[in-house]
């Protein structure tokens, strides 16, 4: 906390230095009659933005029979400043900090099975556990430049795509440094990026690329050794290339994803809506994903590499619904190929596909078929919305460690969520309330280890939020 603090006033020093220097050096300036309206370097500053967040995390996992629950508390308090620009450039930068309030059995071992906790810790710091003192993160530190039709930032700073972005459904965000740009020219937007940096949520540090794969679970070693990845890579980056083309009613898009050393991957997706009458409109959508190792997947021993060297595999998705008034309901499924497995790191950001739901992903798995019917609600202006969803997802044998990398049993899949965001006096407030639940789908035994944090469970979130 103290390091944190530290930063924030250097920081503020140095503005408010350059600022005092700035206005005394032009002070008879802005007395001089014939000068009347010089500016103020700290008056320019003045004009800029900052931005309050607070933020509180209530999550509690309820498991099958005499396994571990597990529940936390947390919250946080952040600050941003960014600057206004000039000739197009602008500076930003935030932190934010954590208290950890409540905790039951987030650091403890299941006695049964032997395995920790999933889903609470990664409030906090997976790389400690035990902190509860010093949890501060220096997030944003960037300088940008933006005009009608150019976008581009440098140094620490937030990212949005398919695989790689926020994935901001914790305490804090995933963020990403280096250089990433957009250019949009009427109706198409490129976007380019590379980052040799990021910080995960769930996570205080920031680490290269190759340092930030594998500190959420590694799953289970292909080759069924004891061996993983994590520490164990070598990598340079992070490469994206984006290509957007939007119309009215349809939209195509394709991104492109280098993980150096690692794996490439295209993800293909295609939306469109027809009109049916006035009032309502057909949805229908397709992406479709393929995935290819690179050279030695990022170690030449194949039981310490990321992604098995030749190893690639392929995906479709499809999507088909109505949207009318404001309500909107669709069928949406995923197949992926039993050729190999769909691999894009857990901590780089959460995948949207169109059967995605919250607490659970297909990363690590090949040879899936899974649908999901989702159904959204708005009410009271847009102020209040009700999403719920239910799916069923066929895995791999458990024992296929080729295919099933954490060990995933058939399972049915159901999320709701109620969100209300206030106006008027209370404008920026947003309260959230999350529950999902997934029940195994196996007609045969399932041994403990398999069932704990992943079926046969419900996981429970009260979030609030409040930004200024």
């Amino acid at each position: 906390m103290m390091t944190f603090v530290r930063k924030i006033t250097g920081f503020f020093l140095i503005v408010l230095s350059m600022s005092i220097s700035v206005a005394f050096a032009q002070h008879e300036k802005v007395e001089d009659p014939e000068q009347p309206n010089e500016k103020l370097f700290g008056k320019v500053l003045e004009t800029g933005s900052f931005e309050f967040h607070l933020r509180s995390y209530f999550m509690a996992t309820l498991n099958q029979g005499d396994l571990t629950d597990y529940s936390t508390w947390g919250s946080g308090a952040g600050i941003g400043y960014f600057s206004p620009r000039w000739k197009g450039f602008g500076v930003g930068f935030s932190g934010f900090f954590v208290f950890r309030h409540y905790e039951n059995n987030i650091t403890e071992t299941d006695p049964t099975t032997g395995l920790g906790n999933r889903y609470e810790i990664t409030l906090f710091d997976v790389h400690h556990p035990e902190n509860h003192k010093d949890m501060d993160r220096l997030e944003e530190f960037f300088l940008s430049f933006e005009n009608e039709e150019w976008s581009i930032w440098a140094g620490r700073h937030k990212f949005e795509s398919p695989l790689l972005n926020e994935s901001d459904n914790r305490m804090r965000p995933n963020l990403f440094s280096g250089l990433s740009g957009d250019y949009s020219p009427g109706n198409w937007k490129f976007t380019g990026a590379w980052f040799t940096h990021m910080i995960s949520r769930g996570s205080l540090e920031w680490l290269p690329v190759e340092e930030s794969v594998g500190f959420y679970s590694a799953g289970r070693n292909p080759l069924g050794s004891d061996e993983d990845y994590h520490h164990n890579l070598e990598s340079k980056g992070i490469g994206i290339i984006g290509t957007e083309y939007k119309e009215e009613n349809w939209k195509i898009s394709s991104w492109n994803y280098l993980g150096e050393g690692m794996f490439g991957l295209t993800f293909l997706e295609a939306t469109v809506k027809t009109d049916l009458n006035e009032n309502t409109d057909f949805l229908m959508g397709i992406q479709g994903f393929y995935q290819g190792a690179i050279g030695d997947g990022g170690n030449p021993d194949p039981e310490k590499t990321y992604i098995l060297p030749g190893e690639e595999t392929y995906g479709v998705g499809l999507q088909a619904g109505i949207d009318w008034s404001h309500s909107k309901i669709s069928l949406n499924y995923l197949g992926i190929s039993d050729q190999g497995r769909f691999l894009f790191p857990r901590e780089w950001g959460r995948e949207q596909f169109f059967v995605s739901q919250q607490r659970e992903r297909f990363e690590g798995m090949g040879g899936v078929n899974a649908i999901t019917l989702k159904f959204d609600q708005t009410f009271i202006h847009e102020q209040l919305m009700l999403s719920v969803g239910a799916g069923h997802v066929q895995t791999p044998d458990l024992n296929n460690l080729e295919l099933n990398k954490y060990g995933l049993p058939n399972y049915l899949h159901f999320t709701g969520l109620v969100d209300y965001r206030f106006k008027g006096y209370f404008k920026g407030l947003d309260l959230q309330f999350l529950v999902a639940a997934k029940k195994e789908d196996r007609k045969e035994h399932l041994p403990q280890e398999y069932i704990i944090n992943r079926v046969n469970m419900s996981n429970f979130n009260v979030i609030l939020d409040y930004r200024f």
